[in-house]
C-alpha cells in the first residue's frame, strides 16, 4: 500500500510545488552569461504553474485518466482511474481492474485501502505517518524552512536530451529526493527518491510529460513511475480540475461492509 499511495502524492505533489526563499546562488565564468539562482528557477516553475497565489487559493483537485500497472506476475493491467486531494493532505484513489474496484484512501490520520468486497484494510500506524508528510497538498516549496526541510541547486542535468536544473530536497526526517526541473519553463520533468522500508531498499523515479494548460496553469497528463529501473505504473490523464467540491467523507475509512 505504500507505494501505491506514493504514486498519488508524487502525481499531486507535482502540480502544486510553490516557491520558497534560499540564499543559494551559482556563479559563472567571466563573459558568460549568469546561471540562474535557486529562487529564480523556483519562480519560473511557480509562474508555469499560475503563480503563487492562484497555487495557494487552490482548494482541491480531481483528475481522471486510465492507470496502467503490472500485477506482481509482471502481467500488464489497464483500466479508469480517479484521483482527489483536497487540503492539507487528504487523498483518495479509484482505480477498475477488469471487476475489481480498488480505492486507496488517507484522511490525513489513517492511510486505508479497500479491494472489491474484501473488509477495509488499514495500514499501520508507521506507514500513515509517511503518507502524512508525503500527501501533502502543497508539497516541499511552500514553507519549506519553517517545516524543516532543506533545498539546494545541485547543478546542470540532462534530462530526454534536453538541458534540466538539478535540486536536491530534503524534507524533515526523511530521504533526499531529486529533482529535475526543465531549464526553459521549469517544470518538473523527473523526481527520483530512494527508500529502505524493513531493509529493502528501491529507488523510485516518476517522469512528468505532457503539460497542458489548465485553468491557466501547466499540468502533467503524462506520468510514468519506475522502480529500480522497471517501469511500474503509467498513468495517462483525459481531465483536470480545480477547487470542485469534495466531500470530506469520501477520504475517511468506510464503514465495515
Amino acid at each position: 500500500m505504500r507505494s501505491t499511495l506514493h504514486q498519488t502524492a508524487a502525481l499531486v505533489a507535482a502540480f502544486f510545488l510553490s516557491a520558497g526563499i534560499s540564499q543559494a546562488q551559482m556563479t559563472s565564468p567571466p563573459g558568460a552569461s549568469p546561471e540562474p539562482t535557486l529562487d529564480e528557477i523556483i519562480a519560473k516553475n511557480i509562474n508555469s504553474k499560475g503563480g503563487l497565489e492562484k497555487i495557494k487559493a487552490t482548494t482541491t483537485v480531481r483528475m481522471t485518466g486510465k492507470l496502467t500497472s503490472q500485477d506482481p506476475t509482471g502481467r500488464e493491467l489497464s483500466g479508469p482511474m480517479v484521483v482527489m486531494a483536497k487540503r492539507p493532505n487528504m487523498m483518495r484513489r479509484e482505480t477498475t481492474r477488469g471487476t475489481e474496484r480498488i480505492v486507496n484512501g488517507f484522511d490525513g490520520t489513517s492511510l486505508w485501502m479497500a479491494v472489491g468486497t474484501m473488509p477495509v484494510q488499514e495500514a499501520p500506524a508507521s506507514q500513515a505517518a509517511y503518507a502524512r508528510q508525503d500527501a501533502e497538498f502543497d508539497s516541499v516549496f511552500v514553507d519549506y524552512r519553517a517545516k524543516g526541510t532543506a533545498i539546494r541547486l545541485a547543478g546542470k542535468a540532462t534530462v530526454d536530451g534536453k538541458d534540466a536544473w538539478h535540486l536536491k530536497v530534503t524534507k524533515k526526517g526523511g530521504p533526499p529526493q531529486d529533482y529535475f526541473l526543465d531549464s526553459e519553463t521549469g517544470l518538473e520533468k523527473k523526481v527520483s527518491v530512494t527508500i529502505d522500508g524493513g531493509g529493502n531498499r528501491a529507488t523510485i523515479v516518476t517522469e512528468l510529460s505532457d503539460y497542458r494548460s489548465v485553468d491557466g496553469r501547466m499540468v502533467p497528463f503524462m506520468t510514468r513511475q519506475i522502480v529500480d529501473g522497471t517501469v511500474k505504473a503509467t498513468i495517462t490523464m483525459e481531465r483536470v480540475e480545480f477547487n470542485v467540491p469534495i466531500d470530506d467523507a469520501l477520504f475517511r475509512i468506510p464503514a465495515s461492509r
